[in-house]
């Protein structure tokens, strides 16, 4: 493994999406997600949807270092569309935690 690579850092996220309002929130994910690319040291972001609750996502984000990460949290949440995307959830977003990767790619 490269040293660039055993520095990114996996950040995972899950949350809820009020089920009457996943089409709002349909609508605007691919917005936040290119507003979110622009943060500095993101290097990669996914959205993933349960097969057996269709309002329950989890985002994948790989970061430059986790540092990087806790840095980009007060932009990310200057996005245009993040307050939007906030008011969408059924409940707080759960942070997984930060992860790094130590086999694979």
């Amino acid at each position: 493994m490269s040293n660039n690579t055993s520095t990114r850092s996996t950040q995972v996220v899950a949350y809820e999406i009020q089920p009457e309002r996943l089409s709002e929130f349909l609508e605007i994910k691919d917005k936040l997600i290119t507003e979110a690319r622009t943060l500095p040291g993101l290097i990669e972001s996914a959205t993933f949807r349960s097969d057996e609750q269709n309002n329950l996502f989890f985002d994948r984000m790989i970061w430059e270092s986790a540092r990087a990460a806790k840095e980009a949290m007060p932009i990310f949440e200057k996005l245009p569309t993040t307050p939007a995307f906030m008011g969408l959830m059924a409940g707080p977003p759960r942070l997984a935690g930060q992860f790094t990767l130590i086999a694979g790619n």
